[in-house]
């Protein structure tokens, strides 16, 4: 007698996945602000499922830096942290200004057409003047220069640096063009990525960077102020 396959817990994990990427979206797009309170009773009836997907979830989310147990219970997303922010994109400057060098001794024409596609996404964003689909071409960049690195070490040091960071990502855009910029940014680390100037292309990576924290502290600074 055949025995009929189990498929519920692989029903129930894509609803956590499912669940864990809307609120992530909700928390990196700012619609969840910094330090708003999430209840799950809200949040299961907001998207219509228990609570058990929701509290595995929020178990993710808080793993990935993005909420906070409260020390009553409940949760809150981060408060955004100047420290904090520092410390992140001093880590990342040096983390992609390693992994733009290496793509530069390493990339074949495979990974440079990777890297030029998501490029090219970023563009047709910025003619949209669409940033909500901006940061997944950005994110999509990255990972290949990344991949095209060769180094899994390093891979895995960026994923959780950069997963802690995104947090910042909406301040990004509160600068008057911003995306234009970025763009520009982006586009010299690829040129220099395809000319294979290892040099190059990690200066360019590592401005990159240092202008997006500049931009990030001087708007933490000033929203600082106002509230005070």
């Amino acid at each position: 007698m055949a025995v009929r396959p189990e498929v519920g817990p692989l029903k129930r994990r894509r609803l956590v996945d499912e669940a864990t990427q809307t609120l992530r979206d909700a928390i990196l797009n700012g619609r969840f602000k910094a330090g708003a309170r999430l209840r799950q009773t809200d949040l299961a009836a907001q998207l219509a499922i228990s609570r058990t997907p929701i509290r595995e979830a929020l178990g993710r989310l808080q793993q990935e830096g993005l909420i906070e147990l409260l020390p009553g219970g409940g949760v809150r997303v981060v408060l955004l942290d100047l420290t904090e922010a520092v410390e992140l994109y001093d880590l990342r400057e040096v983390l992609d200004g390693l992994a733009a060098r290496l793509a530069a001794h390493r990339a074949d024409e495979g990974a440079l057409g990777r890297i030029r596609k998501a490029l090219g996404r970023m563009a047709q964003c910025l003619a949209r003047k669409d940033p909500n689909q901006w940061f997944g071409a950005h994110v999509a960049f990255h990972d290949e220069i990344l991949r095209a690195s060769g180094n899994k070490r390093l891979q895995g040091l960026s994923a959780v640096v950069r997963l802690s960071i995104r947090h910042f990502h909406p301040l990004l855009l509160k600068t008057e063009n911003r995306l234009e910029d970025a763009y520009r940014e982006h586009r010299g680390i690829y040129e220099a990525i395809a000319a294979h100037d290892a040099e190059a292309a990690e200066r360019f990576a590592r401005a990159h960077i240092a202008n997006a924290k500049d931009i990030v502290l001087k708007v933490m600074t000033q929203d600082a102020a106002v509230q005070a």
